[in-house]
């Protein structure tokens, strides 16, 4: 019988070195849950909630997926192309600067661009480097584009039809909410704002991560269902990054992390153990979703400690992790 319990332990160790009120745990295998773990409350307070399988993190960056799969879909019926250029979508903005950027370095995090408000600069040469998310900009294109938001399209292409009720960008409170931990001595914080779909406020439950990331394994299918076309997904979890990034630098998918043996270690966020053909998505709070095909698995890990310590090493952390997924299910 596979055992779970090297991770499930690693699991409680980082909620308690973060200093995170609350963690959850969701494996998939062969499009079931294999395992569950649940673990402290959705705050400190006196009388907070208990995590349980209803609890719904702030999954921060893992949400840039979710903007990536809504352009892919606006790709696929038509609106939008891959290699369209900035200067198309974005007119307010400095042409010349703008030059041949192509929302292909957008989804791959490439453009070298530094875009405030309607001031564009140029940091580095296009697709040479990598760079923060821009989901905001992608989000702007994509409603100029179809007329509709990121939220509405996923809502009617993903949530409606599966009839998950646990993803949610929040606009305001609910019991459901697991707090943001800023610091030890901060008090409990939940981050609401539009429910657009372009900012910084979806709430996902583990589960629900889970099904995220098993509808992209199963390339648009969910429980025999299929909702979308398989090529979309074959677009979005495969890299898409320009030939004229560096080897040693990550490869991207539509913002999904691909596993390339040719990225340098210390820029890599997916463990050594993961086979070629895995993605991932890392949020700010440390949770996660990681995906490997060669096992057909699903792996999620949510945590709710925002601004981690200093001495905390992220990279080892999630490289950690995802070598202990390996460990359990070969």
């Amino acid at each position: 019988m596979v055992s779970f319990d090297d991770l499930t332990d690693y699991t409680e160790k980082i909620k308690q070195e973060q200093y995170a009120s609350g963690t959850a745990l969701v494996i998939m295998q062969n499009n079931k849950i294999v395992h569950e773990y649940y673990s402290g409350t959705h705050h400190f307070e006196q009388g907070a909630r208990k995590i349980n399988a209803s609890s719904q993190f702030n999954v921060y960056s893992v949400r840039v997926t979710y903007i990536g799969l809504a352009v892919a879909i606006a790709m696929e019926e038509g609106y939008l192309d891959i290699d369209d250029k900035l200067t198309d979508h974005l007119p307010e903005l400095d042409k010349e600067v703008l030059g041949e950027t192509k929302i292909r370095h957008l989804v791959t995090r490439c453009t070298g661009l530094k875009i405030k408000e309607q001031h564009v600069t140029r940091a580095f040469a296009l697709g040479t480097d990598i760079e923060g998310k821009r989901p905001d900009l992608l989000a702007s294109i994509l409603y100029q584009a179809t007329g509709k938001t990121v939220a509405e399209i996923l809502r009617e292409k993903v949530f409606s039809p599966l009839d998950w009720t646990k993803t949610e960008w929040m606009t305001s409170g609910k019991e459901t909410l697991v707090c943001d931990i800023h610091s030890p001595k901060s008090y409990p914080a939940l981050r609401v704002g539009s429910n657009a779909g372009d900012d910084r406020n979806l709430y996902v439950s583990a589960r629900e991560l889970a099904y995220w990331g098993n509808l992209h394994l199963n390339k648009g299918s969910f429980n025999g269902k299929r909702i979308l076309p398989e090529k979309i997904f074959t677009k979005t979890t495969t890299s898409q990054s320009p030939i004229t990034v560096p080897n040693y630098l990550p490869k991207f998918g539509f913002l999904w992390w691909i596993k390339d043996s040719e990225v340098s270690y210390q820029w890599d966020e997916l463990g050594s153990n993961l086979p070629e053909g895995s993605y991932q998505i890392l949020g700010a709070s440390s949770c996660s979703c990681t995906v490997i095909p060669k096992l057909n698995a699903v792996a999620v890990r949510m945590n709710n400690r925002i601004e981690s310590s200093k001495e905390f090493d992220y990279l080892a952390d999630i490289r950690r992790f995802g070598d202990l997924v390996v460990t359990c299910l070969k």
